[in-house]
């Protein structure tokens, strides 16, 4: 790694920057975060809402603690959380920390009620997002380059530092998800050693949650 990038561990005090991080890992390859048809009516953007759950501690898919934060002469240009999936629930969000992410959004009960009926209607209820279950023990999310930073291959540097951070904790196998489409993070994921390991379809997402979407390939690579 060149002198002038280096890696940590977040902290609290990293909050907005990824936040930041975790609003641009979900706009490709559509430029468009799905929190943001979720928040439909709550007066809530998608930024506040990803602050707000980052500091309740409302992730399933990475805490603060979970991030590794790539920086270049000093200034924070890229990150990723690598971390163990929850064994009973895969979706995005910890619905058990909903009433504390609201109340940092300041929302009412009414607000509260409607967000969660909207979220389970996708990633809960009869129909459970199979799609989301693990292929590995240890799991790669929110992976992303601030726009002015692109084109330079910070993107396979903070991988290859996450997948050393896995290593050191132990974990056998990593596992990683892309939304088909998503040429850019596909050929990224394979330069470090990603193998494709399962292809969901767009019939799949047709036929379980009634929506047109390009559906998502999972990768896997072996630690060890």
């Amino acid at each position: 790694m060149s002198a002038l990038l280096t890696t940590r561990k977040a902290a609290i005090a990293d909050i907005p920057f990824l936040t930041q991080i975790e609003y641009e890992a979900s706009l490709p390859p559509f430029d468009h975060c799905f929190w943001e048809d979720l928040l439909e009516g709550t007066g809530t953007t998608a930024l506040q809402f990803i602050e707000a759950e980052l500091r309740a501690d409302g992730s399933n898919w990475g805490d603060v603690g979970d991030f590794v934060i790539l920086e270049e002469q000093g200034k924070p240009v890229a990150a990723a959380a690598g971390y163990v999936p929850n064994g009973e629930d895969y979706s995005p969000l910890r619905l058990s920390r909903l009433d504390a992410i609201a109340q940092e959004l300041g929302w009412s009960i009414a607000t509260t009620s409607a967000f969660r009926d909207r979220y389970l209607g996708l990633f809960g209820g009869d129909v459970k997002p199979f799609f989301l279950t693990p292929q590995a023990p240890w799991i790669i999310e929110n992976v992303a380059v601030l726009p002015e930073a692109r084109g330079r291959g910070l993107g396979k540097v903070l991988l290859k530092a996450v997948l050393k951070e896995g290593r050191s904790q132990g974990h056998s196998h990593a596992g990683i998800m892309v939304i088909n489409g998503n040429d850019r993070a596909r050929h990224t994921y394979e330069s470090v050693g990603f193998k494709p390991y399962q292809t969901f379809y767009a019939d799949y997402f047709l036929d379980q949650f009634n929506i047109e979407f390009p559906g998502v390939t999972k990768f896997g690579l072996c630690l060890n």
